[in-house]
């Protein structure tokens, strides 16, 4: 497993050391680039092809109900963190605290997760990530993480709920998930060629997925790193513990349950930016802790999955 990690890191600090490469386009046009062609092109290829051939077992429902326990149970404990405990010692901003509600509870379950699942127990436990991302933690994040992110940011002129169900509207692995699940269910034949193109580009995502995770690494001052070490011990802490105790409730064994813990595992979600950004939340705050997340998850997910 160390070895697996350590390759993992080796690539993300590709990411990070893209900046200091001369001549080469800024990383933020890098990121939105590579984030652009897996979010429309190569993820919904990888999910229709993992869905597609997926057997439809019980964890189809249950992963989905594990992340969004869990997640809700560190919505819940970052709430009283930021919001009653923490503001008697430090003066957060209502925009810092709403920025940390987000960074306690979603995970980078997809960019960083597919690949280490996939190194974990196998391209046979990829729904995992899937189920935990597509079917849960992302439609949370655009319900309830748009709530939080309104109720905390500064932006007024975004409506939460239109927003939400055009964000999902346009989320093109959605609807491959849909597809492949249909298809699966009914029995529908796929041509070869199809199947063939769509394993070739879900070969791509994990390696990219996992340098666009380094090029959107950042760490900033100090006091910001002590800010958002709650928000970190929730997110590689409690939200794991959470899912071990609900996967042991629900009877996920076996592989499925080794993936389900290791996406729970999983440091801060990037896309939690893209929220914050559109509703005035403080990003460099929650930059600082999905920095402080993803490096310190290289030693906290073993821990939960060895």
């Amino acid at each position: 497993m160390t070895s697996i990690f350590l390759s993992f890191f080796a690539l993300m600090m590709c990411g990070a050391l893209w900046r200091f490469i001369p001549r080469v386009p800024d990383g933020t046009t890098v990121r939105a680039a590579i984030s652009a062609v897996v979010m429309n092109i190569l993820l919904p290829a990888l999910t229709f092809k993992v869905l597609y051939n997926a057997p439809l077992q019980h964890d189809i429902w249950q992963v989905p109900v594990t992340a969004l326990v869990s997640c809700c149970v560190s919505v819940l404990l970052a709430v009283v963190i930021y919001q009653v405990l923490l503001p008697r010692v430090l003066a957060l901003p209502m925009q810092s605290r709403g920025a940390m509600i987000l960074a306690s509870a979603w995970g980078n379950v997809t960019y960083l997760g597919i690949p280490i699942v996939t190194a974990l127990v196998g391209e046979e436990f990829q729904r995992v990530p899937i189920y935990f991302d597509l079917l849960s933690l992302t439609p949370l994040l655009w319900s309830v993480g748009v709530v939080i992110a309104a109720r905390y940011g500064t932006t007024t002129s975004v409506h939460p709920v239109r927003h939400s169900l055009q964000t999902l509207l346009r989320l093109p692995p959605l609807y491959a998930a849909l597809l492949g699940l249909l298809c699966n269910a009914l029995h529908i034949p796929i041509p070869e060629f199809i199947v063939k193109a769509c394993s070739t580009a879900a070969a791509a995502v994990a390696p990219l997925m996992i340098i666009s995770v380094g090029i959107a690494l950042r760490f900033t001052q100090l006091h910001k790193t002590i800010q958002a070490l709650p928000a970190v011990a929730l997110k590689l802490v409690v939200v794991p513990i959470a899912a071990i105790a609900l996967a042991h409730q629900l009877g996920i064994s076996g592989g499925v349950y080794t993936a389900t813990v290791a996406e729970a595992a999983m440091p801060t979600m990037v896309l939690t930016m893209v929220v914050s950004e559109q509703f005035g939340l403080d990003s460099e705050l929650l930059a600082q802790a999905i920095a402080l997340s993803t490096v310190l998850s290289f030693i906290t997910i073993p821990f939960w999955c060895g």
